[in-house]
């Protein structure tokens, strides 16, 4: 999963189960109230597809229908005929279900027998019906449909219909403009999280500091020819920074994946204002020795050590949870991280040589975990929206060690944005 920005990319990423919190569940409906997935700009109803009356008309024959593969393009048809219209991505599941049985049914039956024909005129209506859904509708509805799949305490990457990489290509679908005003209002809903009377105190810290910077995103939208995250906008000035958010829509662990997403990037923007960064975004502060560079990079390393212990065997996560964090605990402190940035960064133009050999001997300092120079803190925050929105238990040990680490490094950034004072930066997280 990458998250931080290389020349002609960019800067690059959760899961509902069942609740197993202290202080009683939240329902699937309730945090759907709460993240908004409901809400759309516009409704736009299949039209004229066969009803099911229709197609058992069309496809009688004398042979008993109830022995006959026909019952599976039956189903299919009276399962999309179940869906209200507002449920615009379960609908288009439902279309594609429809497609792949009348290609079954197809095949089974050859060129012959009296059903054929009316089957393939069904399956060509329920694949020109797609096309007719909103775009934006059938993305918020998947990712409600992801989020019940993980509900049921189902692997949402052993779903068949693929439901995260069909929003994936309902994003591309969606207009710049319509994508920019729904991202809005899904960074709206991480902020909104602050209302949750069950959030952390650390974590409503963080999202306060993050909704702070959000007026320097200035574009968000689908990444065209690149890879999802954060970075600098081309007319972007010391005295007047602007970010280009491009999303990640990949979104595997529904709307959690998509918070917890943002905040990863709204972090790279909070920390660059706060430690003076290169374009780079690295979680150091500017002026900052090798020798406190390595010991930073050291603690770091330390603290997601510690965090892998509290994960391993933790009975609390499932195993699609359990991948999740894994993946950002590696991804946390990978090695070489900071120097290939650096590199890219250089040859493409968007940093001096200067700058790149400080970036350099600051990666070389940090040994193999140059990656807690960039990641660190993203990863921190991104799991907290995950860990909240799954409900987990705050007295959870892997809980309890990453609001601590986070919390560290919520103070450190602030420490950072005060005036400078006597004796060197402290850079310890």
């Amino acid at each position: 999963m990458r998250t931080h920005e290389v020349p002609g990319q960019t800067h690059g990423t959760p899961h509902v189960t069942p609740a197993r919190n202290n202080r009683g569940p939240r329902t699937l409906g309730a945090l759907q109230s709460t993240v908004g997935n409901a809400v759309v700009s516009q409704m736009i109803t299949v039209s004229r597809m066969m009803t099911e009356d229709e197609f058992r008309q069309g496809t009688a024959a004398t042979g008993m229908r109830g022995r006959s593969e026909i019952t599976k393009v039956d189903k299919a048809l009276k399962a999309f005929y179940a869906l209200p219209d507002a449920r615009q991505g379960a609908r288009l599941l439902a279309l594609k279900d429809i497609v792949r049985a009348c290609g079954d049914y197809v095949a089974h039956k050859g060129d012959g027998g009296s059903r054929v024909g009316g089957t393939q005129r069904l399956g060509e209506q329920a694949e020109a019906a797609q096309g007719q859904l909103d775009p934006e509708a059938v993305f918020r509805d998947l990712l409600t449909e992801i989020d019940h799949v993980m509900s049921e305490g189902k692997n949402p990457d052993l779903d068949l219909r693929m439901p995260a990489g069909e929003a994936q290509k309902a994003a591309q679908a969606i207009p710049a403009d319509r994508f920019h005003t729904m991202m809005g209002d899904f960074v709206q809903k991480l902020g909104a999280l602050r209302e949750d009377g069950t959030l952390p105190e650390e974590t409503r810290a963080v999202i306060g500091e993050l909704m702070a910077v959000v007026p320097l995103v200035t574009v968000m939208q689908y990444p065209r020819g690149g890879m999802g995250g954060m970075k600098l906008g081309p007319d972007a000035t010391d005295d007047n920074p602007a970010f280009t958010f491009n999303v990640d829509t990949q979104a595997r662990g529904g709307t959690s994946f998509l918070l917890g997403h943002i905040a990863h990037e709204l972090t790279h923007v909070a920390a660059h204002q706060a430690f003076g960064s290169s374009p780079v975004m690295e979680l150091v502060q500017s002026g900052a020795t090798d020798e406190e560079v390595a010991a930073l990079a050291a603690e770091r390393k330390q603290s997601l050590a510690d965090l892998k212990a509290a994960l391993a065997g933790n009975p609390e996560f499932d195993d699609f949870q359990q991948g999740m964090l894994e993946e950002k605990l590696v991804y946390g402190a990978q090695p070489q991280k900071l120097e290939q940035y650096a590199s890219s960064f250089e040859k493409a133009g968007k940093i001096t040589a200067a700058q790149k050999e400080r970036l350099v001997g600051w990666g070389r300092a940090a040994g193999d975990a140059s990656g807690t120079l960039v990641e660190y803190d993203t990863v921190l925050n991104q799991m907290l929206i995950y860990l909240h929105m799954w409900q987990t238990s705050q007295d959870n040990p892997f809980y309890v060690r990453l609001r601590a680490a986070a919390q560290a490094a919520y103070d450190r950034r602030s420490r950072a944005r005060r005036p400078a004072t006597d004796g060197p930066a402290e850079q310890s997280s």
